[in-house]
């Protein structure tokens, strides 16, 4: 399921390049319904091309991305130099270094089929969103192992639930799938 291998300079500058503006991350930031003061975080940034569009929303809050590869941050943090609301740091989603309830929403844009370990992945990002906190995996529809078909969805919305969120559930927003969930609002006897 998930990389192995860290992404060479070449193989991030090309990505970058070629997945400047995907109409899929205005579509994230959109679904997402952010707040002014919310805490976003990305799991997989990549170019930080949905860090910037929730940087212009969350304008008393902070968008931050991580991307386990150093070349991809090098370029986010460059296209983001205009937010001082913005941050991107190495890392990924088994390790994130962020304490306890750090977010109000976390998200990852295709890139949740990179994930080395999905559970121990979505335990930590349930450790890192605030009680009532919201979780949006976003993946291409496909039948292709970079995306999600239905069923491939609905096995990661029951995963969930059987992790501790609540509220899970599939959408279908212009051929790509949210599957999203919540923390449960008093989580201090799960977590």
């Amino acid at each position: 399921m998930g990389d192995e291998q860290e992404w060479s300079r070449f193989k991030s500058r090309f990505y970058s390049l070629v997945y400047w503006n995907p109409k899929s991350n205005r579509l994230l930031v959109e679904v997402a319904d952010l707040a002014p003061d919310d805490r976003v975080l990305d799991i997989g940034c990549g170019p930080g091309v949905a860090v910037r569009g929730a940087a212009a929303v969350v304008t008393d809050g902070r968008a931050v991305g991580v991307d386990r590869s150093p070349s991809m941050i090098d370029i986010a943090r460059k296209r983001a130099a205009e937010f001082d609301n913005v941050d991107f740091a190495v890392g990924q989603a088994e390790d994130l270094g962020f304490p306890d309830d750090a977010f109000t929403i976390a998200w990852t844009a295709h890139a949740f089929h990179h994930w080395a370990d999905t559970d121990a992945g979505l335990l930590e990002t349930r450790r890192v969103l605030v009680p009532g906190g919201r979780l949006l995996i976003v993946e291409s529809k496909t039948t292709g192992e970079h995306g999600f078909s239905l069923d491939r969805a609905m096995d990661v919305q029951f995963k969930l639930e059987e992790l501790g969120f609540a509220d899970a559930s599939v959408e279908l927003h212009r051929k790509t799938y949210f599957v999203g969930a919540r923390v449960p609002a008093s989580t201090s006897a799960t977590r």
